[in-house]
């Protein structure tokens, strides 16, 4: 099958809403890149299991005494 035969097989489904009209394939991606970003919200991000910032051996001024 030639590149020409896949693209003359459909000219694709479209989704008409009012004056609004998206293909349905570009309507399936804006999807998902929608649930992975409320995913990438709502997912906690794992912690390296330390309690605090890490450390590299300076102090900061409020601790100097």
């Amino acid at each position: 099958m030639s590149l020409t035969a896949v693209v003359q097989a459909g000219a694709g489904s479209y989704v008409h809403w009012g004056w609004f009209s998206i293909s349905l394939t570009n309507l399936l991606i804006i999807a998902a890149m929608l649930v992975v970003f409320v995913l990438a919200l709502v997912v906690p991000f794992g912690h390296g299991g330390g309690s605090g910032p890490a450390s590299d051996g300076r102090q900061d001024d409020a601790d100097r005494s």
